[in-house]
């Protein structure tokens, strides 16, 4: 059954934004495809653009000039490209949790015509587990990682020498870590880390973070995690509860600070399988990996 198209709003952000929130999580639904005016003002599909990144990172090119990419498959939204066939002139495709959502433009006689489409996506981070497990346990079943059960970390003396508690699911994941590194894209910092200390970095680091103010300046900074890719993550304190400290993200030292509201360890496990949220080892890697600094 082809798919119903739908009359967009007058705002095109709040249009997508009540269509993805209308989407049903227990049950497939049909692609939702909006054609839009011709003469859509080309400043507001450029906001929609903006702020579609701001949810789901960088887009992938899935169609340009009438030319669709030949190595599309499910993983990259190939559910996208089925209601048009070869009306499609061009299509750039986001992952957003359930849901991609793509954005371009079908031939109309002799001209083009923008439209928005939006399908099912199987959530990469799920894929094959209990709904049940927790994030480190993704993290493991993902790496193929088993705990030594090496001595915890002195929390208690970490925090104290710090001066703040540190969010619980990052302790966890450091007891069943150990220091070390993601696929070689995110070394962790540690507590008293013969590699990467967490409390000396948090020391040594005042005015990297421009333009937030570092650790422990109101809502400054602390940094969780470094790659050689220049790679910076860090929370961003302030909470009471320090489980609900916002993650930010940059790709180096001139780049903008990226928000992610959740814990560490979805932000995990969602960097190594979401395409969506555009980093490399989500479509660089086939499997995944822990290297311990600790073996």
């Amino acid at each position: 059954m082809p798919p119903t198209p739908e009359q967009p709003d007058a705002d095109l952000v709040a249009t997508v934004q009540g269509l993805l929130n209308s989407r049903r999580l227990d049950r497939q639904e049909r692609p939702t495809v909006l054609r839009l005016p011709q003469d859509t003002d080309p400043d507001e599909l450029a906001r929609l653009r903006a702020e579609l990144g701001q949810w789901a990172g960088r887009p992938r090119n899935l169609a340009l000039d009438r030319f669709v990419d030949p190595t599309v498959s499910e993983i990259w939204g190939l559910a996208l490209l089925e209601p048009f066939g070869d009306e499609l002139v061009e299509l750039a495709a986001w992952g957003y949790r359930a849901n991609w959502v793509g954005l371009g433009r079908i031939a109309v006689g002799n001209g083009t015509q923008p439209m928005l489409v939006i399908t099912d996506r199987p959530d990469p981070a799920w894929a094959g587990l209990p709904e049940t497990s927790s994030w480190t346990e993704r993290l493991c079943a993902l790496t193929g990682w088993e705990s030594t059960g090496r001595p915890a970390v002195d929390w208690q003396a970490a925090e104290a020498a710090l001066g703040t508690a540190l969010p619980r699911d990052y302790k966890e994941i450091i007891d069943v870590f150990g220091p070390g590194s993601f696929d070689g894209y995110v070394d962790l910092l540690v507590p008293n880390g013969q590699v990467l200390d967490l409390i000396a970095w948090s020391r040594g680091n005042t005015g990297r973070f421009a333009p937030h103010p570092a650790y422990p300046a109101p809502h400054g900074l602390l940094q969780w995690g470094s790659s050689e890719q220049e790679l910076d993550f860090a929370w961003q304190t302030g909470a009471a509860d320090p489980s609900d400290w916002p993650l930010l993200v940059r790709e180096d030292c001139g780049a903008e600070w990226r928000r992610f509201d959740c814990s560490l360890g979805e932000f995990l496990v969602r960097l190594l399988t979401d395409v969506g949220l555009g980093f490399a080892p989500s479509y660089l890697l086939d499997s995944h990996h822990f290297e311990s600094w600790d073996r």
